[in-house]
């Protein structure tokens, strides 16, 4: 159905079809399309000229002039093969799977499972302009593993085609549909489909944060182009090329944009689901947990003004309540009432910049609908039946907004220039309250246990949505904190600076018994995420909570935190966390070739002074860490590009988190006279790698890596590891 249906819209002008060589930020290589009237000139007498077509054309009001329909249909994407060996002989003892791995475009081929990350084999996306004053594009992503059989459903154990076993494809972003028009009231555009909807509103209501990556290891994402010409970007700007969608959270339902509206005005309405709105596929389940966001806005010369809603909704299943299997008769609400409302301003002065959002959030479950409750128990709902769990053991949460100061979100930022205090300078004022706890947000949760899909995964190792005292990066906003964070970025000659300060602190202490239990994401601690060797530690275990050795590290997208619990049983403090940062940038010829050499290192600490934003370089700090990056990038030929790699991570903690014996066990028991002996933490790590770009043409290459990696804990001595991947990247664009 999917090919008939691509194929109608190639035969509506298979003549129309054209290639595209401009490259973009996206992963494939249009991502906006103006129509462009194509004209044929015929004279058909002596001294008259007529443009003609042969299919039917209408007047564009805005040109005047004969527009073709259909005109420039055009396609574009890329197809990519992505191999990776990993040979590991120290490892968890929990992951990865084996000594040696093969993996090929993420799938296990040793062992016939996919490894979390599965990598796009194809993209393909289609666009053109139907009308002079209408445009589409569709996007279909797929990814063929190669290991399938075909066989009869239900035979050899097989229970369908969606079993590995039988799995001879995948598609997983199918046909996204993006629809746009120019009408004289404005521009409105539709994003409906299958699949994943990329967006974002405002930093609080939805939007993702953008952590900082090395240019070491391939991205699905990176546009065409040449090798160099990326690292050179990236030189120049200080940033890396990402995919337009990145920094945006995932939706699936709808999503209607306006824009050029009468007096300035805007809008975007999302309706649908996120990712912990019950996931994608509720449909099957039935669970009415979905999103409804919006953005209001209005311009007024170069500023901009915005009211933005977030509002997520429903039950955690079909029911309206859970029923306790332990305890007949006994029923947990199961509704769940989340709600952001913010205002923004973007004000864009001559030698200042200034963005500032202020709004208030609440979180509420355990929950019961009034008609549910008459069919439990007969009688209506009154306000003292409040009921206090989501499920067996579990607390609901009741953080309202009835007292506005105890519920606010709020973040100013100035970018000045250096015509306005004699140097550029970057600084970001924040401050959020537990109660806006919104994963889909630019802003870390490390106060809600509750944000995940289901009550059932609260404290599980499903749970990856609370980080617990995580330290932050510059830039990066938590909730159950208030913060400021000062950045310059100048260039010097061919040297590119940029140093950063930043501290935040705690709003309140969120535990409660001062008991020290890993499994309760909510217990007195700090998170770290590792910056040495990121990509290669979150391929151990795939989004997962409580894995490595100790059971302390958390698996997200493309990187980990670590979790160590502080031991103290008098917890009359709040944490506070300091931040450096220091990166370099040069660019030099040697042997008459470009050479762009980079340093970056960052040093963070977490103390309980009463306030104190300098870093501690002390045993005086819970948690001390520290990382170096070096990274060269060598156009040796116009074709080819040379990449080396090196980096270097030391984490040290003092005696008040925990401890490990003589034989690297962790100590349990605060009151254990071991503890007298006991060694804290004591970690340090390394990566270093070496890469080859072959451009066989800016729209297509061969990229080869190779990183050896490095792990071990002095002290707690099964966290170790150590091994050397492979990856091989050939990539054409279309």
């Amino acid at each position: 159905m999917r090919i008939r249906i691509f194929t109608f819209f190639l035969i509506l002008n298979c003549g129309g079809i054209t290639f595209v060589t401009k490259a973009s930020n996206d992963s494939a290589r249009v991502t906006n399309y103006t129509p462009v009237v194509t004209k044929v000139k015929r004279t058909s007498s002596p001294g008259l000229s007529t443009y003609v077509s042969s299919l039917s054309y209408e007047e564009d009001d805005s040109k005047k002039e004969a527009y073709k329909r259909w005109t420039g249909l055009k396609y574009s994407g890329y197809i990519r093969s992505y191999n990776q060996y990993r040979w590991m002989p120290n490892r968890y003892a929990n992951s990865p799977a084996a000594e040696q791995l093969l993996t090929v475009n993420g799938l296990d081929i040793v062992n016939g499972v996919y490894t979390g990350y599965q990598e796009p084999l194809l993209l393909l996306r289609l666009e053109g302009a139907p009308t002079a004053k209408t445009w589409f594009q569709m996007e279909y992503m797929f990814d063929n593993q190669m290991m399938g059989i075909i066989g009869m459903e239900g035979t050899n154990n097989q229970s369908g085609i969606s079993q590995t076993n039988n799995r001879r494809a995948l598609a997983y972003r199918i046909f996204q549909f993006k629809g746009y028009a120019n009408t004289k009231v404005g521009d409105f555009t539709l994003i409906a489909g299958g699949g994943v909807n990329w967006y974002r509103l405002s930093p609080f209501t939805l939007w993702n944060y953008e952590y900082r990556d090395d240019l070491f290891e391939r991205y699905p994402w990176q546009p065409e182009g040449n090798s160099f010409g990326m690292y050179n970007r990236f030189y120049n700007e200080k940033n890396i090329a990402r995919d337009a969608r990145w920094g945006n959270t995932g939706t699936q339902g709808f999503i209607i944009n306006g824009k050029n509206l009468p007096k300035g005005f805007g809008f975007s309405l999302i309706m649908g689901k996120t990712d912990n709105s019950g996931g994608f596929q509720t449909y099957l389940t039935r669970t009415p947990k979905n999103v409804i966001a919006f953005r209001i806005d209005k311009s007024i010369g170069v500023h901009k003004f915005g009211f933005n809603v977030f509002d997520q909704f429903g039950t955690y299943n079909n029911l309206g309540f859970v029923l306790d299997p332990t305890s007949p008769g006994t029923y947990y609400g199961a509704k769940l009432r989340q709600q952001i409302v913010t205002v923004d301003a973007k004000l864009n002065f001559k030698d200042v910049k200034v963005y500032t959002e202020l709004g208030i959030g609440r979180f509420q479950d355990g929950l019961i609908t009034n008609r549910d409750f008459e069919l439990l128990f007969g009688r209506p709902q009154s306000s003292n039946d409040t009921v206090l769990f989501v499920g067996p053991g579990i607390p609901a949460i009741n953080h309202n907004w009835d007292k506005p100061l105890e519920a606010h979100c709020f973040n100013l930022q100035l970018d000045f220039s250096k015509q306005a205090i004699g140097f550029p300078l970057q600084l970001q004022v924040f401050s959020v309250r537990k109660s806006v706890a919104n994963v889909n947000s630019q802003s870390l949760n490390t106060a809600n246990n509750h944000t995940v899909s289901t009550p059932t995964n609260i404290n599980t190792v499903n749970d990856i949505t609370v980080f617990t005292g995580a330290i932050t990066d510059i830039g990066q906003m938590a909730n159950n904190r208030w913060g400021t964070n000062i950045k310059h970025e100048d260039t010097y000659g061919k040297l590119k600076v940029m140093g950063a300060w930043g501290f935040n602190k705690e709003w309140e202490n969120l535990d409660t018994d001062g008991k020290v239990d890993p499994t309760n994401a909510l217990s007195n601690g700090v998170s770290y995420w590792h910056q040495a060797n990121p990509f290669t530690r979150s391929r151990f275990a795939y989004f997962q909570r409580l894995t490595g050795p100790y059971q302390r590290v958390t698996s997200i997208f493309r990187r980990t935190y670590e979790t160590y619990a502080i031991t103290d049983t008098v917890i009359d403090y709040l944490k506070m966390y300091q931040t450096l940062n220091m990166a370099l940038s040069y660019k030099l010829k040697l042997f008459g070739k470009d050479l762009i050499v980079t340093n970056f290192n960052t040093y963070n600490s977490v103390t309980d002074d009463n306030f104190n934003p300098i870093p501690v370089f002390t045993d005086k700090a819970f948690i001390r860490t520290f990382y170096e990056e070096f990274m060269a990038f060598y156009s040796i030929h116009s074709k080819v590009t040379l990449v080396g790699f090196a980096s270097y991570e030391r984490v040290l903690g003092n005696r008040r988190v925990e401890l490990a014996d003589a034989n690297g066990e962790k100590l349990l028991d605060v009151s254990d006279p071991a503890y007298a002996t006991g060694k804290t933490v004591n970690q340090t790590g390394y990566g270093l790698g070496f890469g080859i770009d072959y451009d066989f043409s800016g729209r297509a290459g061969l990229y080869l890596r190779n990183r050896t990696f490095y792990h071990k804990d002095a002290n707690f001595t099964k966290d170790y590891f150590r091994g050397n991947e492979t990856t091989v990247e050939l990539k054409i664009f279309f």
